[in-house]
């Protein structure tokens, strides 16, 4: 894999073009290190090769270059470095450039004493607790470390990057559609029967995961494959938890377009009714 340098941010971190003749950002311990502009790079000492996401090409990729700075990207490689061994999951490149961006104009708003938030906070703590619980630690830490009041509301923002680098960097706009999607999944199924789920349940995390995967499934045109004799089984059995199901499949239908397959709602129905067995 060829790389040539474009320009050494540090020893460490460098603009380079690669194999694909893409500008990316490389970073490794002296991968940049006396290496004048249009050499080679040794890409044995490149630990991470990182290329901006979205359709805006070079145009967005010099944008966002001009505003963060080395400090910015190595604090990120940190973060996600650690975000990767307690989350359990590769980060997908766009993470880096995406995330030193955010941290570098949190910053400057923290000096200023500029806080907002978001108003997918309580659903991406309720869907993605892994993410949140790891992105508070990492706002006490900066908040720590710089003197600044950041507040805990940044940990949405933070968590809402590493979500959307698990959905191999798809977009934080589509991101965050699933959430609400998510969201919207979950209100239907409380008013269906009438009371909120405890957070801490086991089945009730089972279910939230599931519907992650689901909404992913949905988005990519995954099928999945199931027995329908089954599914047909399972909603004579459970006819009260299999109506929801529907009505979560009727309201995607409604609002996106969705066609849920009898599979997806036959796995909707079982979640659903082991939340009710273990919750009455």
């Amino acid at each position: 894999m060829a790389m040539k340098l474009l320009k050494a941010l540090n020893n460490n971190v460098a603009l380079v073009l690669d194999d694909k003749k893409r500008e990316s950002v490389v970073m490794g311990r002296g991968v940049a290190f006396n290496i004048k502009p249009g050499g080679s790079v040794n890409t044995s000492l490149v630990e991470k090769h990182f290329v901006l996401d979205g359709k805006g090409g070079k145009k967005d990729f010099d944008s966002l270059l001009k505003r963060i700075t080395v400090e910015d990207i190595e604090l990120a490689s940190g973060i996600i470095r650690r975000g990767e061994e307690r989350l359990g999951y590769r980060c997908h490149d766009s993470i880096l450039l995406t995330l030193s961006d955010h941290l570098g104009m949190m910053m400057e708003r923290a000096k200023e004493g500029l806080y907002f938030g978001t108003p997918l906070e309580w659903d991406i703590k309720l869907i993605y607790p892994k993410e949140y619980q790891y992105a508070k630690e990492v706002v006490t830490d900066l908040r720590r470390k710089s003197g600044y009041e950041i507040p805990d509301q940044e940990a949405a923002f933070i968590a809402l990057h590493f979500i959307n680098s698990n959905f191999s960097g798809s977009g934080m706009q589509e991101t965050m559609m699933c959430t609400k999607i998510i969201q919207n999944i979950l209100n239907i199924s409380k008013l269906f029967y009438g009371r909120e789920f405890r957070e801490d349940n086991f089945d009730v995390n089972r279910f939230i995961t599931h519907v992650r995967y689901f909404v992913r499934r949905q988005i990519s045109g995954e099928t999945l494959k199931v027995d329908l004799e089954i599914a047909r089984v399972v909603a004579e059995k459970c006819p009260n938890d299999y109506k929801c199901a529907m009505k979560i499949a009727g309201f995607l239908d409604r609002t996106y377009g969705w066609n849920v397959s009898e599979g997806e709602v036959l796995y909707l129905t079982l979640h659903l009714n082991r939340i009710n067995l273990n919750e009455r």
